[in-house]
């Protein structure tokens, strides 16, 4: 892999236009866009405050800049520099701001959702819809963009409505039998959409059609905690469910029956296909110093040193086919134990301020059964890190990527073919980001290191960043595939596949 010098960043990630040519970021105040191929800055703009968001429009001609705290978003376009313009919500005030399919209309979502504006920047006419649920969650445009969806609550009862996109008109309006709708996601055909019930209130999702006929409705169980997270596959034949019972579910389309339901156990034995890589850390004074199959906090490193500044990949213990590599005992090895308070909250909040120990990771290849560190909740404390929290497809369906809250430093990846565990990667620090290449099955997570760890059906590999300081804790992909963007704190990087 190939890697740029670092660039400055602050606020929110950098993204790729939709037609792959520009890149976006933000520097407090700044808005910067670069060629997406050379990184040459071709445009400039000054906000009038710290950006807090960046949208492209769905043509790629505009750009959209969130500054909630002044209750604005500014709008710049590529093609002409001197076209701007401001939208001020006034004591209303902004909590999200999205793109319509159109890229000419701008939603705004007020503060306490009291309502959602529907700017026009053609003739700067505003439209008034219901204020929806929630901000950031519970409103979706169907795929063709044609359609909004948007959940509403009123009398303390969730209704379900279908808006059209052209009009702002409502198309379909239904009364919903949960208790506490949490969000909504559209099939990527557009000919269904799932909503599923809040947590506290069970395992309850329903399917229904754009008219609001009820196709199906699914309940996994009763008086335990519900659904986390939910992600179509790419041909929308199946939907994958993660809860807070350790769980992931996999529903068909034709039946609405799980056809796969995989648990995430503290200790893995099988299948005896399954090929568990553990990331080892090493010091060239020390040796090894730490193992992905450790709990977290002793993953972390007490010296002062500096990132090192050399690129060196790890190399490529084994595959399915190849012969794995055994693991060498090490004096810090430790699998029963959970660790401490004060060990959860360092790793899994990052500790991005501090320095790393000079190392350099490699995989080796774990022998079954393996233990797999895990937190334990803290009592009294709100929003537990417990559940499958990430639920993701590669980018034909093949493979289904999950992360358990409570086992941050694992990483489970399932063959859909034959429905069972394919492989499992065990880092030696929590992930901070794992996502699946647009175009390949290929994985690439990153644990808040200079290191990148990528896995293939044919196996898994470490690539160390040649930046020296520069911590990879977030990722996107170019929707080309061939490269992705890194970000740290305060600074992001390009990496290409060659």
């Amino acid at each position: 892999m190939d890697f740029t010098d670092r660039l400055a960043c602050s606020g929110p990630t950098p993204v790729f236009s939709p037609d792959r040519r520009l890149l976006a970021s933000a520097d407090g105040y700044r808005l910067v866009v670069r060629d997406a191929d050379s990184l040459a800055v071709v445009a400039l703009a000054s906000c009038l405050d710290r950006v807090e968001s960046i949208a492209w429009s769905p043509d790629s001609d505009h750009l959209l800049c969130g500054l909630f705290r002044r209750a604005t978003v500014q709008v710049f376009c590529a093609s002409d520099p001197d076209w701007a313009c401001t939208i001020a919500e006034g004591p209303a005030g902004v909590t999200a701001a999205r793109w319509a399919p159109d890229g000419r209309h701008i939603l705004l979502t007020a503060d306490f959702n009291v309502r959602l504006a529907v700017w026009s920047l053609v003739d700067q006419a505003c439209q008034y819809l219901r204020g929806p649920k929630h901000a950031a969650t519970g409103l979706a445009f169907s795929p063709d963009g044609a359609l909004l969806a948007v959940l509403h609550r009123s009398d303390c009862k969730d209704s379900l409505t279908i808006y059209d996109s052209a009009t702002w008109a409502p198309r379909a309006q239904w009364a919903l039998p949960t208790a506490d709708a949490a969000d909504l996601a559209w099939s990527p055909d557009g000919t269904c959409l799932a909503v599923w019930e809040s947590a506290l209130h069970g395992h309850q999702l329903a399917v229904y059609t754009p008219d609001g006929e009820c196709l199906a409705s699914h309940s996994g169980y009763s008086q335990m905690l519900g659904i986390k997270t939910v992600a179509w596959s790419p041909s929308g034949q199946l939907l994958a469910l993660g809860d807070y019972e350790q769980g992931a579910t996999v529903l068909n389309h034709v039946t609405w029956s799980p056809l796969a339901q995989w648990g995430h156990p503290g200790v893995v034995r099988g299948p005896p296909s399954v090929v568990a890589y553990s990331e080892v850390v090493e010091d060239a004074a020390r040796g090894v110093v730490a193992e992905g199959t450790q709990p977290p906090c002793m993953s972390r490193l007490g010296s002062r040193g500096g990132a090192r500044p050399g690129s060196r990949p790890g190399s490529r213990p084994g595959s399915r086919t190849g012969s794995p590599v055994k693991q060498q005992p090490s004096p810090t090895k430790h699998l029963g134990g959970s660790p401490s308070k004060a060990g959860q909250e360092l790793d899994l909040e990052g500790d991005e301020g501090g320095e790393l120990a000079p190392t350099k990771s490699r995989y080796v290849v774990a022998q079954l059964p393996v233990r797999l560190p895990a937190l334990r909740p803290l009592a009294g404390q709100p929003n537990p890190k417990l559940g499958v929290g990430s639920v993701a497809w590669s980018h034909d369906g093949s493979y289904i990527a999950t992360r358990c809250d409570s086992q941050p430093t694992a990483v489970w990846i399932w063959d859909t073919a034959t429905l069972e565990l394919a492989s499992l990667l065990l880092q030696a620090r929590p992930v901070r980001a794992a996502s699946w290449c647009p175009a390949t099955n290929r994985l690439v997570v990153c644990t808040g290191e200079p290191k990148l760890f990528l896995w293939t059906p044919d196996g898994a590999s470490c690539v160390h960043i040649p930046l020296p300081g520069f911590r990879a804790s977030g990722l996107v992909w170019h929707s080309e595939g061939s490269s992705l963007v890194l970000t740290a704190r305060d600074a992001f990087c390009c990496a290409y596949f060659g």
